[in-house]
């Protein structure tokens, strides 16, 4: 999807609130060669990622809802993370992703439920609908966190586009706590189907603070 530079684009950086939830799996290496549709790199020896569900209630393009992957490949020694599936309820979100972070984002609706102990949410793309439920412990058990508690190497994103390549590093804080399992259902063509996968931990917020820097971009050379 190409986004035209004649067109105003929101400035930077963005600073967002919302709730969120990460759900941290281990992917076996046949988990990954199954998935690489996907924007998956094959693990030779599996690896840790994050599936984060998100719902923005402010955010320069307005509220918004958002599905991702955050993965952490390793080559020559060193670790470095992207986003390589990843959807929004928003079109502004989008292009502003697309153009600012080179973000693949795509577009789609979500219908959340709420309760004390579970969270239920139905992410529909086209015709197809994955439902993916959480189950929580209560926020009274919550922990302080930062971004500047995880190490750095995490948070350095790198998104590459056709044009270029973007390096950016988001900075969080919020009280957190503990998601006890998650459940996966219907992920059809639409997400990796993560209850192939082991979960270890998942965390969330019901109200954290996010910002998204302007991003170093480097032009590509076609080779």
């Amino acid at each position: 999807m190409k986004i035209e530079e004649s067109i105003p684009h929101t400035a930077l950086p963005w600073e967002l609130s919302g709730e969120g939830y990460i759900l941290n799996y281990w992917l076996s290496p046949a988990f990954t060669r199954r998935f690489q549709n996907f924007g998956l790199v094959e693990a030779k020896f599996g690896r840790i990622v994050q599936v984060i569900l998100v719902r923005y209630y402010s955010s320069p393009v307005g509220p918004y809802d958002e599905l991702l992957v955050l993965d952490h490949t390793t080559q020559n020694f060193k670790i470095s993370s992207n986003i390589p599936k990843i959807y929004v309820s928003s079109q502004a979100s989008v292009n502003e992703g697309r153009y600012h972070w080179g973000i693949p984002k795509e577009l789609a609706s979500f219908n959340w439920k709420h309760s004390k102990q579970q969270l239920h949410c139905d992410i529909q793309v086209g015709s197809e609908t994955l439902s993916l439920t959480i189950n929580l412990t209560q926020l009274k058990s919550s922990h302080a966190i930062s971004s500047k508690l995880i190490p750095s190497r995490l948070l350095n994103i790198q998104q590459k586009d056709h044009l270029f390549l973007y390096q950016f590093s988001p900075k969080f804080k919020s009280k957190i706590a503990y998601i006890s399992n998650a459940t996966w259902n219907n992920t059809q063509s639409i997400f990796p189907d993560f209850s192939k996968a082991t979960f270890l931990k998942g965390f969330y917020s019901t109200d954290f603070k996010l910002i998204f820097p302007e991003s170093v971009k480097t032009k590509l050379v076609n080779t």
